[in-house]
């Protein structure tokens, strides 16, 4: 579910409360059993107001969020305010997201970063999303000249969790906590075969209610039609690199006309889709960003996965140079623009890379969502990606992004549009 800025109560109708947030009003219905009163700050999602909170409380809420003033356009160079005033009437060219992308003085960047927020505010409020994500093992058939999980990466400690334990992780996960939506994320791992994948499916969905993405790489599309009957919700895989050359060359001349016929099959089974770039592979340049994020939008996904290339030892591009976190931001931006109601994650790579505080600059940037990791402790750190992984101890974004109750349920399947 989903984390938003507090606002306070103006009036109380019976049913219905009419709030206001940075100078906005607006009426919602009441989703609560709590006495209200003008006055008190509220936790609001979509059209229902759920929860009502303390000064102190909302206090450490917009310290975790955060707000960047907006910049007059006017202020900024001709050329920046034509493309961020085009953008309400058409699509970008791949010309302007390239400038876009190219953008260095801190004018224009905090102009670019500015638009992207108020496009996030408008298209899906204030809202950051939390979501869970199970590594349930770090076994791969592939190896991929980017990752920690490569077969030839003889340096890991190897896991897997069973049948049970992946159920169990999940279950805890959704009706003691209150996550929504989860990731099962694995190496390419054949030992997890169709009954044990259609039995991880039907064990999940027949102990709690809950959409479920599958990031298990490239498998015959029977079985995903399978797993999709079965109940799984959405695909997360990337396709890395808009560029055929550098997606070859990161796996061993593999095609990625057939990584995105995958992906677009996937999408017409009925699954949700996540994909996007790595940033900062190899000879990629900024049009091949650009292009990149114009393949986003052509595949029409609701979530973004996109992160920087994190150096990974044991792995081919150990001493790449990773990317500057501008750009990422840029990115994350210009995303914005294009796809204006995407649901824009900020990535464990990035917090890796940039630290935990670089969270609320992508926010501020046009990102609204992050995934906590949920593997069970005793097998986290082998998830061996790269090194050094970024761990949320503290998760305070649970506390106040997810609760339990039918009309949580409610408010996701009207995002969606859909069942779950």
């Amino acid at each position: 579910m989903c984390i938003t800025l507090p606002a306070k109560v103006v009036k109380i109708f019976s049913t219905v409360a009419e709030i206001e947030n940075n100078g906005r009003k607006q009426l919602v219905k009441v989703g609560t059993s709590e006495q209200l009163n003008p006055g008190d700050w509220v936790l609001t999602t979509a059209d229902y107001l759920i929860k009502k909170i303390n000064d102190i409380e909302a206090q450490e809420i917009f310290s975790l969020l955060g707000y960047y003033q907006d910049i007059n356009p006017a202020d900024v160079d001709d050329k920046l305010k034509m493309i961020l005033s085009a953008r309400q009437q058409r699509d970008l060219t791949k010309e302007e997201i390239v400038y876009l992308l190219s953008l260095e003085d801190d004018r224009s960047l905090q102009a670019l970063y500015s638009e992207a927020n108020i496009i996030r505010k408008t298209s899906i409020k204030d809202h950051i999303c939390v979501h869970g994500i199970i590594e349930f093992s770090n076994h791969c058939r592939n190896n991929c000249h980017y990752c920690g999980l490569r077969r030839d990466n003889r340096e890991k400690t190897a896991y897997r969790l069973d049948v049970d334990e992946i159920i169990e992780t999940a279950v805890r996960a959704v009706n003691d906590k209150g996550y929504k939506l989860l990731v099962l994320q694995s190496g390419e791992d054949d030992w997890y075969d169709e009954q044990k994948l259609l039995d991880i499916i039907n064990g999940i969905k027949g102990k709690c209610r809950v959409f479920l993405y599958l990031s298990i790489g490239d498998r015959e599309v029977d079985l995903y039609k399978k797993l999709k009957q079965a109940g799984a919700n959405g695909v997360l895989m990337r396709f890395e690199s808009s560029n055929p050359e550098i997606y070859s060359k990161m796996h061993d001349s593999e095609i990625l006309s057939d990584r995105l016929d995958l992906i677009k099959e996937l999408k017409r089974l009925g699954y949700v889709i996540s994909t996007g770039p790595i940033i900062g592979l190899p000879g990629q340049t900024i049009s091949d960003l650009a292009e990149d994020i114009l393949t986003m939008k052509e595949i029409g996904l609701f979530m973004p996965s996109m992160g920087p290339l994190v150096p990974s030892a044991n792995t081919p591009l150990l001493n790449e140079r990773p990317i500057d976190q501008n750009m990422i931001l840029k990115i994350i931006a210009v995303t914005r623009l294009v796809v204006p109601s995407a649901r824009i994650p900020v990535t464990t790579a990035m917090e890796t890379l940039y630290g935990q505080e670089f969270r609320q600059q992508a926010f501020l940037a046009g990102a609204n969502s992050i995934m906590l990791n949920l593997t069970p402790e005793k097998y986290r750190k082998n998830y061996y990606i790269y090194e050094n992984r970024f761990f949320d101890q503290e998760k305070k974004y649970e506390k106040w992004a997810l609760f339990k109750g039918e009309l949580s349920y409610q408010m996701l399947e009207n995002e969606l549009q859909m069942s779950i």
